[in-house]
């Protein structure tokens, strides 16, 4: 099995145990925290994550920056979850394959994340949100139930 990107809605769901999503996405990060070379993240799921988590209007209750932080860092210090950063170039890559692909409004967070994948040669991401990653030829998505 090919390394696979976790999507920043994996790792929230598998924060808060009322998501319909839990423990599918809980035995995600669990596995990925077990195992090395199933899984990576880009810093732009750990600064969405904490985003996301301390922010009452996705998820109830919010989190505290201390306990979403402190989550946070598990991850990022994780040896088994490989980090992979997008290059100095990685912007206007994006920028130009955006332009291409008619990229607009919020889809640019998830393209940039995408190009950050394609030059780490990550081809595959699991997620919540299949059709927004649909329209990047380059990337494979799978949902979290299915990973």
């Amino acid at each position: 099995m090919a390394e696979a990107l976790l999507d920043t809605n994996v790792l929230v769901h598998a924060a808060y145990r009322d998501s319909p999503f839990h423990s599918a996405a809980a035995v995600l990060v669990d596995r990925g925290l077990r195992r090395k070379g199933l899984y990576c993240l880009a810093p732009q799921n750990l600064t969405e994550f904490m985003a996301v988590v301390t922010r009452g209007r996705f998820v109830e209750p919010a989190m505290t920056p201390e306990e979403a932080a402190k989550r946070a860092e598990i991850l990022y210090r994780s040896r088994r979850l490989r980090k992979i950063y997008p290059s100095r170039g990685t912007v206007l890559r994006s920028i130009r394959e955006g332009r291409r692909l008619q990229v607009t409004g919020p889809a640019w967070h998830d393209l940039f994340l995408a190009v950050t994948m394609r030059e780490a040669r990550v081809n595959e991401i699991i997620t919540e949100n299949i059709r927004d990653f649909a329209k990047f030829p380059f990337i494979e998505a799978r949902p979290i139930t299915e990973a």
